[in-house]
């Protein structure tokens, strides 16, 4: 598996009176997911995909097949901003957004080119609210957020703005 590759998850029911569905991540690691399951449940852990009313029977567990995972929640803009930590834009004073954003035009333009796409971001006009995008955008764009942090995912990550 490469590092930016997404594991494989596959989802595996443990059954006793309830039906408790835990997704176990693939891995090299890994060869008895029904295992690993039931360690989880017998652990205690509550179960990924939550429980389903069942039969009464023996504890047992099936192997139910690949699932895509739950993305994690959005962030905030604090959220995002304490996790990215953007950048004072030190060539506008009184620039937007606390002084963290960048325009799309002239000596900010060129410095945001400069910097490494993973820590750039983009605000931008989407329907009928304002979005912070990982990545250079040019649609809708309003301006640009510079981190110290670098976005390392494979989805453009999306921050919705108050």
């Amino acid at each position: 598996m490469t590092k930016n590759q997404k594991p494989e998850i596959f989802e595996i029911t443990v059954e006793q009176l309830t039906v408790y569905r835990y997704h176990v991540e693939m891995n090299d690691d890994v060869s008895d997911p029904e295992a690993i399951a039931l360690e989880r449940f017998r652990a205690g852990e509550l179960p990924d995909a939550g429980p389903a009313e069942g039969e009464q029977h023996e504890l047992t567990t099936y192997f139910v097949g690949p699932v895509e995972p739950e993305g994690e929640p959005p962030l905030t803009f604090d959220q995002w901003c304490e996790k990215y930590r953007p950048t004072a834009n030190d060539l506008c004073k009184g620039a937007p957004y606390d002084g963290l954003m960048f325009e799309t035009y002239g000596a900010e333009l060129e410095y945001v080119r400069r910097q490494a796409d993973a820590n750039i971001w983009t605000l931008v006009q989407a329907e009928d609210e304002l979005v912070i995008l990982s990545g250079w955008h040019i649609v809708n764009r309003l301006g640009y957020f510079i981190t110290e942090r670098p976005w390392d995912g494979l989805d453009v990550a999306e921050i919705t703005l108050d």
